[in-house]
């Protein structure tokens, strides 16, 4: 299910993100944009859901990004 919360185009980005030199910025601007949205008025509990889901995806995607089993081999 997809939803169309403010920082949704920006996680986007991060998930997407093919370019191994771009990614920790992506997510680093994925995170940002959503502890942002964690600091304003109006958080339904689908949307608090679908943070949490989205955080443990990013932080999943740096460990990965940082991991050397996961490098690009040559």
């Amino acid at each position: 299910m997809v939803y169309n919360y403010g920082w949704s185009s920006t996680y986007a980005g991060a998930v997407l993100e093919s370019d191994q030199r771009k990614l920790s910025k992506r997510i680093l601007q994925a995170e940002l944009a959503i502890l942002q949205r964690t600091r304003e008025p109006g958080l339904a509990t689908k949307e608090w859901r679908a943070i949490e889901i989205a955080m443990d995806v990013l932080r999943d995607m740096r460990l990965r990004s940082h991991h050397p089993l996961h490098e690009h081999r040559r």
